[in-house]
C-alpha cells in the first residue's frame, strides 16, 4: 500500500521543472493530485483534467 506522501514523492520525481502539485484528494483505490503552472512566480491550475492519479496498491501512475 502506497501512502499519501510517499504517492506525492512518487509524482514530484517525474513533474516537470514548471509543474507543481496545487490540490489532492483521495479517491478509494487512487491518491489524486492536481497540477499548476509556476510562471512569472504565479502558480495557476492547468485547464480541464489535469489531474493525476497514482495507485495506492502499486504506486504506479495511472
Amino acid at each position: 500500500m502506497v501512502d499519501k506522501e510517499r504517492a506525492a514523492g512518487i509524482l514530484k520525481e517525474k513533474l516537470a521543472d514548471n509543474l507543481v502539485i496545487v490540490d489532492s484528494y483521495e479517491a478509494p483505490d487512487a491518491w489524486c493530485f492536481g497540477l499548476g503552472l509556476v510562471s512569472d512566480d504565479r502558480i495557476m491550475p492547468l485547464m480541464g483534467d489535469s489531474t493525476i492519479r497514482i495507485n495506492k496498491e502499486t504506486g504506479e501512475m495511472e
